[in-house]
């Protein structure tokens, strides 16, 4: 995508590198039918506690990126620059607006935010009042992501949702009419009771309102879901494979119609729209996630946040940024009250975090391909070869020959992508490169 690398080369030539942050807020008015994320209903006074302490991590995070000892640089003076913000869950527009507003300051005051960073919140239809897209859009915010998932009442009940079609129209216009000109809408196909047809409509609805950027996900029927024991049990009146097929060739179809190109396997953008936050997850920018359960990867590690709300509420985030500090202005000793800092900041960085791991040079080459093919535009040689000093075909010539040969692939321009095809079985496909 010429637009994207255009901006990265920018902030190259300024000695900049690219960071993007997720902000998790897991609360939502109810759980989804269909939801495995890390989400559920809290009342506000819990919510408010929750952004008081998510806006500590930040603070934590701000001075310890990394958590690691010889990392002691304070992201402010670091060389990234915050190219994206994405407020994602659960419903961050279910939070109180004042809430949001306050974190977006926190932010904007100990992190490097770009002047043209790209800054979302997903909001849902039914939480979604024109005073907080007001708040949102003077707290910095510069696109909406709309969770719609369908145009159809009946479908959207069957997933349910809180909202109904109309709710959705009255704050998409509500949006425009606040300044937002970067609206995203998100839909699902293969959920119960839609049919090629109705799907059709939605698209159509949609195609209405000219939104800039769509995000189509087939529905994943995953364990621990309603959805998943009415499956089991023979209740789950979802469409059949064919019919898939053909809403997936309407998606294709009235994106075009939109004035819309497909840059990733889910992601349809008018020019100049492709989401930044999207693409930095699939072209190794790092990204930091603060909040419950929140993913980061920054240095070539990779890490989560504790899933437990009990815990996480726990965590003496104060500790480091209060007791600790005191202890260094009036200490004799400077390198112990030093080592007490560090001694806080890993106590912290051991409540907060799991699963930490090093990326080894296997497993970088690896999401290489991983995440690089589910872009449309793939994978360049050149990178790969720059990256790892290995020649691609040395390691991986067979397969990407073999997905060449069976029209999966196309090699042109020292550069490997999937037909759309390949796209539609991206996931089979690319375990062939482990």
């Amino acid at each position: 995508m010429e637009q994207y690398k255009i901006y990265m080369d920018s902030l190259a030539a300024r000695e900049k590198k690219p960071l993007a942050l997720y902000i998790h807020i897991p609360f939502c008015a109810r759980k989804c039918a269909y939801c495995d994320f890390l989400s559920f209903p809290l009342e506000e006074s819990k919510i408010r506690a929750y952004m008081e302490q998510l806006r500590k991590e930040l603070l934590f995070r701000s001075v310890k990126p990394s958590g690691i000892e010889s990392d002691s640089q304070p992201i402010l003076k670091s060389p990234y620059e915050i190219v994206s913000v994405f407020f994602g869950g659960g419903t961050p527009s279910f939070v109180p607006f004042s809430e949001i507003a306050k974190t977006m300051e926190l932010i904007h005051a100990h992190f490097p935010v770009a002047k043209d960073a790209e800054i979302t919140i997903e909001c849902n239809p039914s939480s979604t009042m024109k005073l907080a897209l007001l708040t949102y859009k003077r707290a910095g915010f510069n696109r909406i992501s709309f969770g719609l998932q369908s145009a159809n009442d009946e479908e959207l009940a069957f997933l349910g949702r809180t909202h109904r079609y109309i709710d959705f129209l009255k704050a998409y216009e509500d949006a425009r009419l606040s300044g937002f000109n970067n609206i995203n809408v998100d839909l699902m196909n293969g959920i119960p009771l839609q049919t090629a047809k109705s799907f059709q409509r939605t698209l159509k609805n949609i195609s209405m309102l000219r939104p800039e950027h769509l995000s189509i996900y087939n529905l994943i029927v995953e364990k621990g879901t309603r959805f998943f024991r009415m499956q089991e049990e023979g209740n789950l009146p979802i469409p059949g494979e064919e019919e898939l097929l053909e809403m997936d060739s309407l998606s294709l179809e009235w994106t075009k119609k939109m004035g819309m190109e497909r840059y990733e396997i889910s992601n349809y953008a008018k020019e100049g729209f492709a989401s930044i936050h999207n693409y930095n997850y699939w072209s190794d920018v790092p990204y930091l996630g603060f909040g419950l359960g929140a993913s980061s990867y920054f240095q070539k590690t990779r890490w989560k946040n504790l899933n437990s709300l009990a815990k996480y509420m726990e965590i003496p985030f104060d500790k480091e940024t209060g007791e600790a500090k005191v202890k260094a202005s009036s200490s004799e000793n400077a390198n112990k009250a030093s080592e007490s800092l560090f001694t806080e900041a890993q106590t912290i960085e051991k409540l907060l975090t799991e699963d930490k791991h090093v990326l080894s040079k296997e497993e970088q080459m690896e999401e290489f391909f991983f995440l690089g093919l589910r872009r449309t535009e793939g994978i360049s040689e050149m990178d790969f070869v720059a990256r790892f000093s290995v020649d691609i075909h040395q390691l991986y010539g067979e397969t990407l020959s073999k997905l060449v040969e069976e029209g999966y692939l196309i090699h042109k321009n020292a550069r490997y992508f999937f037909t759309p095809e390949g796209l539609d079985l991206s996931n089979q496909l690319l375990v062939r490169f482990l």
